[in-house]
């Protein structure tokens, strides 16, 4: 009886030991993969490690011990929740066609090095496309071969930033919508800046956001560390900038059922550097967490959670009044106005309004007599279209004509 015993045990756990085996070799060849010179080899060892999941764990930390990489993995870690430019929303008008060389259209013959180029140049694109579906682990999987493929390759940065919009877009579409709410765009000077952040569950299943606990020298709970970037824009063209992070602190714990929303608002300290009572202010609000752990589904998620930005602007109280109808504040200011005053009734145009003051500044530029104020008139004309045209009437007038055409067909599809 003992003997059956025993053959039945053997039976029984052989499988699972051969299985056990498969997955140690499986492991042990992935990442023998991720040291493969080859772009693609090293991609295909970190998707097998990725699917074989928590399981690989163990290997890929002797492997980092015996590399003697523990410490500055740590440090990576601890950098990583640090913050800093990788953390910035990267939007999708961001994202920048890279220039190629004209001989790469024409297919001649290449050297290895050009034909590398090339190629990275035509993957880019693809992931280009991916993002324009809204397949972006698609393309955030292309931009990851582009870094680890061409590291020195004069496009990195057009690739990382590639990589950071897809990473923010696969958290905020399948995991959780994270956005800095605004009431209104505008502000005058002196009035308080209320904003809101907000985290939204898009998930199948509730989730909660763990915190560390706080201690007598560190708060602790949650922290959303909002990035203020406060820019003025001059009349001649230039701009000056300044940049600080702010605090918003909360509970240590935060649930959020599927499709609820956690939102907390906070006033923000609109106190800059750089200070003119004439100017413009235009401030980006944007912000990142990075909780410990998000609980969801019995499984444990860590991931760092990027706040899409609000743009608001603050008007100097002597502009004010403009606030209220600036195309025709616009009429009235080229007619006995400053060029201050026009510039600032420009730069509160939206939506159609922008194309019919800019007409109306063409019109300007076409009786301006003097070189200087052709120059003011375009300088003002640049900041509301984002054009430089030049002083001739004429190529501004094509470019409205252009652009109301294009808008029209856009309109028609």
């Amino acid at each position: 009886m003992k003997a059956v015993i025993a053959a039945l045990a053997i039976l029984l756990l052989a499988p699972q030991e051969d299985e056990a085996a498969k997955k140690a070799q499986r492991i042990e060849r992935a990442l023998g993969w991720l040291a493969n010179e080859d772009a693609d080899v090293r991609e295909m060892g970190r998707k097998d490690l990725e699917k074989i999941g928590r399981d690989a764990i163990p290997a890929i930390e002797k492997k980092v011990a015996e590399k003697g990489a523990t410490d500055l993995v740590q440090l990576l870690r601890h950098l990583d929740r640090a913050p800093g430019a990788a953390d910035q929303w990267v939007a999708e008008q961001e994202l920048r066609d890279i220039e190629v060389d004209e001989q790469f259209r024409k297919e001649s013959a290449k050297l290895s090095k050009d034909v590398a180029e090339k190629y990275a140049y035509v993957k880019y694109q693809e992931a280009l496309a991916h993002v324009r579906h809204k397949n972006y682990q698609r393309a955030f999987d292309l931009a990851n071969a582009l870094i680890a493929m061409e590291s020195r390759s004069s496009n990195i940065d057009a690739y990382k930033r590639l990589r950071r919009h897809c990473e923010n877009m696969i958290t905020q579409t399948s995991l959780i919508e994270a956005k800095i709410l605004q009431p209104k765009v505008w502000f005058v000077e002196g009035e308080a800046v209320e904003l809101s952040a907000r985290m939204k569950n898009i998930y199948k299943a509730p989730m909660t956001l763990l915190w560390d606990k706080g201690t007598a020298q560190d708060p602790g709970g949650g922290l959303v560390v909002l990035e203020v970037e406060i820019t003025m824009n001059e009349l001649g063209g230039s701009s000056s900038s300044d940049q600080r992070h702010q605090d918003l602190r909360f509970e240590e714990e935060v649930p959020i059922a599927p499709g609820a929303q956690w939102e907390r608002k906070f006033v923000l300290d609109t106190s800059t550097a750089i200070t003119d009572e004439k100017q413009i202010r235009i401030i980006k609000v944007g912000g990142w967490t990075q909780p410990p752990k998000i609980s969801t589904d019995a499984v444990n998620i860590t991931r760092k959670l990027t706040f899409e930005p609000a743009l608001v602007k603050i008007i100097p109280k002597a502009f004010a009044r403009f606030l209220e109808n600036p195309l025709e504040w616009l009429d009235k200011m080229i007619a006995e106005g400053t060029p201050r005053d026009v510039y600032v009734c420009s730069q509160l145009l939206e939506g159609d309004d922008r194309d019919r003051g800019a007409e109306k500044l063409i019109k300007l530029l076409e009786k301006s007599e003097t070189p200087i104020g052709k120059v003011t008139v375009v300088n003002i004309l640049s900041a509301l279209t984002g054009q430089s045209l030049g002083a001739d009437p004429r190529r501004w007038h094509n470019w409205l004509q252009t652009k109301g055409s294009d808008s029209k067909d856009k309109k028609k599809k």
